[in-house]
C-alpha cells in the first residue's frame, strides 16, 4: 500500500498546468474589466462629485487598480 498522496504521484507539470487553467479566466475577466472601467469615469464626473458620487468614483478607481494588477499577465504568452 502506497503512502504517497495523489499530488506527489502526478506528473511534474500538472500542478502548474492546473494553476494556469484556473487563473486564465480570472486574468481574462480582470484584463477586459481594466479596459472597460475607464468608460465609467466621464459618466461619474459629468454629474459632479457630491459625497456619494465621490465615494463611488473612489471605489471605481480602486477596482480599476485591482483589475490592472490582476489582468496584467493575460495572454502574455502570445505576445
Amino acid at each position: 500500500m502506497s503512502t504517497e498522496s495523489a499530488v506527489e504521484e502526478a506528473p511534474p507539470g500538472t500542478a502548474a498546468a492546473l494553476r494556469r487553467l484556473a487563473l486564465h479566466p480570472v486574468e481574462a475577466v480582470a484584463f477586459w474589466a481594466a479596459v472597460l472601467l475607464p468608460l465609467a469615469y466621464p459618466a461619474l464626473l459629468y454629474g459632479g462629485l457630491d459625497g456619494r458620487d465621490l465615494l463611488l468614483l473612489a471605489a471605481v478607481l480602486a477596482l480599476h487598480a485591482a483589475t490592472l494588477a490582476l489582468g496584467r499577465g493575460y495572454d502574455r504568452d502570445r505576445a
